[in-house]
């Protein structure tokens, strides 16, 4: 086991590197948890407006899944830095849309400060229509798009390369599936409950990954190079 100073320097590449890899992998679930344990809205309630009315809650919550999503780079790219050989052209491509759907992700939750304002300064018919105008094509298909469906896919993706190379068990990417599907579900039925489990989910699996990212020696983190890239 490497020593605590070894866990952490700026002047060793391959242990800061390791060191912020992994715990990015801790502070990025805990992150969704946190914010959705704050998200003031509750089953049944219409968006926007609870979250005007609970302006300061909402801010709260929108800064947490923020940083989930961009801690959450760093991880990923740990993740892929670890395949070599067996799954190196999956956790490639995977990491590759994970990592631009989490930057155009992190960028979505700026929506809601704007809400916040709109339905507090505007009459309620009024706001909505800016909303609904705001949502142009080009933010469909270049932001939400590819923030959702690569960020959500990309990460399984990764996991499953991550496994394939045998640095985790398949508990790894069943548990990520298991997680954002479940996070999903609750959000959009509006129980909290449930949309709290699948985060809780995602921060024991990317947690158990990341702290044993943290562990590995410098052998470890720097694995050698295979010959098969299936």
């Amino acid at each position: 086991m490497p020593s605590v100073t070894a866990m952490f320097s700026f002047t060793d590449p391959d242990a800061f590197r390791r060191w912020a890899a992994g715990v990015s992998l801790v502070l990025a679930p805990l992150c969704l948890l946190l914010g959705m344990i704050v998200d003031p809205l509750t089953a049944g309630a219409d968006e926007v407006l609870g979250y005007a009315r609970n302006p300061v809650a909402t801010g709260v919550s929108a800064s947490l899944l923020h940083y989930a999503w961009v801690l959450w780079v760093p991880g990923v790219l740990g993740l892929v830095h670890m395949v070599r050989g067996k799954g190196v052209v999956l956790a490639n491509l995977a990491g590759t849309a994970a990592v631009l759907g989490l930057i155009n992700f992190s960028s979505l939750m700026i929506s809601d400060f704007f809400d916040i304002v709109l339905y507090q300064r505007l009459p309620e018919e009024q706001a909505t229509m800016i909303l609904e105008e705001a949502a142009q094509p080009a933010m469909i298909i270049a932001w939400q798009i590819p923030g959702m469906l690569g960020s959500l896919f990309g990460m399984v993706a990764v996991t499953v390369a991550y496994a394939r190379a045998g640095h985790a068990g398949w508990w790894f990417p069943a548990g990520t599936l298991a997680g954002l599907v479940i996070w999903i579900a609750g959000t959009r039925a509006g129980i909290q409950l449930v949309s709290c489990a699948g985060p809780a989910i995602l921060l024991v699996v990317f947690g158990a990954v990341g702290v044993a990212m943290v562990r590995m020696t410098d052998e470890e983190w720097r694995p050698a190079r295979q010959m098969s890239t299936v």
